[in-house]
């Protein structure tokens, strides 16, 4: 992958979180499971890429292997 690529899936994954904490009444600074959701990381998508579960993945297309 591309780091344009890698950007844009987890550019997703970011604003997707963000907007969750949004629309849940989420403060901003306010920690879930001790991340912030308005200072996600690529690692922190990828760390929650690989639990099962991908919630933030439904607007993402599905590889034909999943």
């Amino acid at each position: 992958m591309t780091t344009k690529e890698v950007s844009e899936k987890y550019g997703v994954c970011i604003a997707s979180v963000a907007r969750w904490a949004k629309n849940n009444g989420v403060q901003r600074g306010e920690p879930i499971n001790g991340i912030s959701p308005f200072n996600w990381t690529e690692d922190d998508c990828k760390r929650f890429e690989n639990r099962t579960g991908k919630g933030w993945k439904k607007g993402v297309p599905r590889s034909k292997g999943e």
